[in-house]
């Protein structure tokens, strides 16, 4: 059972999208005319100066953050139709990238795979032909704190990123370990960046609002597999 659910991990992979509200309809269809797909929305900040929209097209405007599972399988067909459909490739549109899973219920990803076997083997044929270099960083920081996080994180080679308004619940457990109180208004900021400033991201932030200093914040990143929407060329447009 253990290498049953081990394979469905791999076989279903989170899609996320930070899009502008009017577009979240036209995003979640893309992804349903490519598979069967689970979505949800909740809203969100970017972070980005508006000189920088280049890259995330995220100003102070408030925006959608959609997490979507998807089968494997779909990725790339699912990322080309969403880049296309909301025109990604072009200044302040969004985006939208996968990673993948390290745990699902066997309900949830047998609905999601149906369907999704007839693609099996282009998507084993089309992972050896990249290797993706991206990283989400996430810190979780009082919110007085965030917008000196964000600027150490510019700073640091960040384009830009989401606010989320989250707070810390129920982490007495926890806080004895560390000999701290975590904060518990908090926000959850997010940067996706390349491998090559994940790590100053990260240790510029920790310096100014890490877990030694008054904002408290909880810093950690995930492996990124498939991107679109960073200002590169959508490269399905070339067909």
């Amino acid at each position: 059972m253990a290498k049953r659910n081990e394979a469905y991990d791999r076989r279903v992979k989170l899609l996320v999208g930070i899009i502008a509200k009017e577009d979240e309809i036209a995003y979640t269809d893309a992804c349903n005319e490519c598979c069967t797909a689970l979505h949800v929305s909740g809203l969100c900040n970017g972070t980005a100066r508006t000189s920088y929209l280049s890259y995330f097209g995220l100003d102070e405007i408030e925006k959608r953050i959609i997490f979507t599972l998807i089968p494997d399988s779909a990725e790339k067909a699912v990322l080309s139709a969403i880049g296309k459909r909301l025109r990604l490739a072009l200044p302040g549109r969004g985006v939208a990238f996968t990673a993948p899973l390290s745990g699902i219920s066997s309900l949830i990803s047998g609905a999601v795979l149906s369907g999704a076997e007839k693609n099996e083997k282009n998507t084993q044929k089309a992972k050896k032909e990249k290797k993706t270099m991206h990283e989400l960083v996430i810190a979780v920081v009082e919110q007085k704190f965030s917008d000196l996080a964000v600027e150490a994180a510019r700073e640091a080679g960040a384009t830009g990123g989401t606010i989320l308004h989250t707070r810390t619940v129920n982490n007495r457990a926890v806080e004895g370990k560390l000999g701290t109180t975590l904060k518990q208004e908090t926000e959850t900021l997010t940067f996706l960046t390349t491998k090559e400033y994940k790590g100053k991201i990260m240790e510029a932030v920790r310096d100014v609002a890490g877990l030694k200093t008054e904002g408290g914040a909880v810093i950690f990143s995930l492996p990124v597999d498939e991107v679109v929407g960073i200002g590169a060329p959508d490269e399905e447009e070339e067909a």
